[in-house]
């Protein structure tokens, strides 16, 4: 088993990650270690976006900001002074089995930036800031408290929610044998899916409408409850919930907001 570990602001092995710091920030390459197993990147960031890009080198790559977000706007630079910006503080990145974790937990704004090869899988999470991803080819669950979340050109399977902003998804390709599932508390929910897509769907919606461009089959309705008897109670009630298929079932598929529109889109 190998293992490596880069603390920007506190330790860094050399011998394992290349790191590099430049006028616009910093940056650690992690090295492609097993190129025949697809990697997972699992990155979290307290006060902060993360944005993963996919690319055509084998390298996962982790960028992040300068930390003159600190600065402040009436400043006097001394003459003939430019100032040389400290490494970003509280940042991991560490390699294990193919694994790839990094973490930042900044009591301020700290965004980053990761490349990584397009068959990788991601497990994406903020408190604080919202969560994007492109052209990525594996699994990808994305969890954020307070941030929005938007996937774009995604073949594989999806699992994302978050209680405060919108959820944005558009998939070229559903993996037919797993589940995807998109819920928000306070925000719409928008998702793109192929044509062709198979699946069985569950839509809830407290608090908003529920629009798509597919011919979504129906199957659910109110709930009747009944304790028997001549006095008896009797309720019907209607939990905003409805189940259906898509072009004959296939896939489970969820879709949840308490306070927004769910919308349901054909590519």
């Amino acid at each position: 088993m190998t293992r490596s570990m880069a603390l920007m602001g506190l330790t860094l092995n050399v011998c394992a990650l290349v790191w590099a710091q430049d006028t616009t920030g910093n940056r650690i390459v992690v090295p492609a270690r097993n190129t025949t197993q697809p990697r997972v990147v699992n990155a979290t960031s307290t006060n902060g976006s993360i944005t993963v890009k996919a690319y055509n080198g084998k390298e996962v790559i982790v960028e992040t900001p300068s930390s003159s977000r600190g600065r402040r706007s009436d400043e006097r630079t001394p003459d003939g002074m430019h100032r040389i910006d400290l490494p970003a503080r509280g940042l991991t990145v560490e390699e294990e089995d193919n694994v790839i974790t990094v973490r930042t937990n900044n009591s301020g704004a700290e965004s980053m930036v990761i490349s990584v090869p397009a068959d990788t899988s991601l497990q994406l999470r903020s408190t604080h800031g919202g969560l994007t991803a492109e052209g990525i080819h594996g699994e990808i669950e994305a969890s954020t408290t307070h941030g929005e979340i938007h996937l774009t050109g995604i073949s594989g399977t999806v699992v994302a929610d978050t209680t405060n902003g919108s959820i944005k998804v558009v998939m070229d390709k559903v993996d037919p044998g797993k589940p995807i599932a998109f819920a928000t508390n306070n925000g719409d929910v928008d998702v793109t899916l192929p044509a062709d897509v198979k699946a069985n769907v569950k839509l809830r919606s407290l608090r908003g409408e529920i629009w798509s461009d597919f011919d979504i089959k129906l199957s659910g309705g109110p709930v009747t409850t009944s304790n028997g008897g001549a006095n008896g109670k009797f309720r019907v009630e209607y939990d905003r919930s409805l189940t259906g298929t898509i072009n004959g079932g296939g896939t489970e598929a969820s879709f949840r907001s308490n306070n927004g529109k769910i919308m349901i889109r054909k590519k």
